[in-house]
């Protein structure tokens, strides 16, 4: 889902003539992404013959979390490299240039290694989150 969002984004300009608008639409991601994480808590109680403990749905979250985490920095490789390769200094230039960055804090967030960090880290946190608050009205008990 993240590579097609990033190809959409591209597609309709989000990297380039729109950039401007790129940090307000760029986490609506989010929205079919928890939604997919609750439709399958609930796709797991359904599995588990309707019972579904706290502690199940917050391993559910973790691990695929973990497992879009890991996916993620791939996705992203692929598509910074060969898709978009101008997507760090397009963004760089436009941070420096609308004065929103210095060049060398613009250059130290618009980077591979520091965007894969992010998606390796913020999917598992994100993940579990999810399933921490939808666990609570899903859950028939709590271990």
């Amino acid at each position: 889902m993240q590579f097609v969002w990033l190809i959409g984004e591209y597609l309709v300009g989000l990297h380039t003539t729109y950039i401007n608008l790129h940090s307000l639409y760029t986490n609506l991601i989010l929205v079919p992404s928890v939604a997919i994480m609750i439709w399958g808590l609930f796709a797991r109680k359904a599995e588990l013959g309707g019972d579904l403990t706290y502690v199940q749905a917050l391993g559910q979250g973790l691990g695929v979390g973990a497992t879009v985490g890991i996916l993620s920095v791939g996705i992203q490789y692929l598509f910074f490299t060969y898709i978009n390769p101008n997507f760090f200094a397009d963004f760089i230039r436009y941070a420096v240039d609308n004065q929103l960055a210095t060049l060398d804090a613009a250059e130290a967030y618009f980077n591979f290694i520091n965007y894969a960090i992010q998606a390796a880290v913020f999917a598992p946190v994100a993940g579990l989150a999810t399933n921490a608050i939808a666990g609570l009205f899903l859950k028939t008990s709590w271990r």
